[in-house]
């Protein structure tokens, strides 16, 4: 087994006091990511080669949610590891999105929520969990 070192982009997303999650379907295929099935996360993905931070968080917002998020800026950073791979998640929050989000690919995620930051589900996925707890302590909450 190889070890590599790959980079995911996380993003918030927020309407008024709330976030957008979505829910990883339970049987999600594992596609090299952190495997966590039955959580719910943020939109995000890996980043491709040639490929801004910025852009990778458009794309991949686009791709999971047809949302179209704009002044984009980055948080944070940290490792997220397991056994057989190794993750830099940098976290980004878009101040403006525009559209309705709606579930692109069926085979990861099921559902697309906004859920009050002060009410959010039990089962986030660690990568995501990770970027809210530093969002919201930037926040103040």
């Amino acid at each position: 087994m190889n070890n590599y070192i790959k980079v995911g982009v996380g993003v918030v997303i927020l309407d008024g006091n709330k976030v957008l999650l979505g829910h990883r379907v339970a049987k999600y295929k594992d596609t090299g990511g952190i495997y966590e099935p039955d959580s719910y996360t943020l939109p995000g993905g890996k980043q491709e080669y040639h490929e801004t931070i910025i852009d990778c968080a458009k794309r991949e917002t686009k791709e999971e949610t047809d949302l179209d998020i704009s002044d984009i800026s980055i948080f944070g950073a940290d490792d997220d590891i397991s056994i057989d791979r190794h993750f830099i998640t940098i976290y980004t929050y878009a101040t403006s999105f525009k559209g309705t989000p709606k579930v692109m690919e069926k085979d990861k995620i099921d559902d697309w929520k906004w859920y009050d930051l002060d009410n959010l589900p039990q089962n986030i996925y660690s990568p995501s969990k990770k970027t809210l707890k530093l969002f919201l302590e930037r926040i103040g909450k």
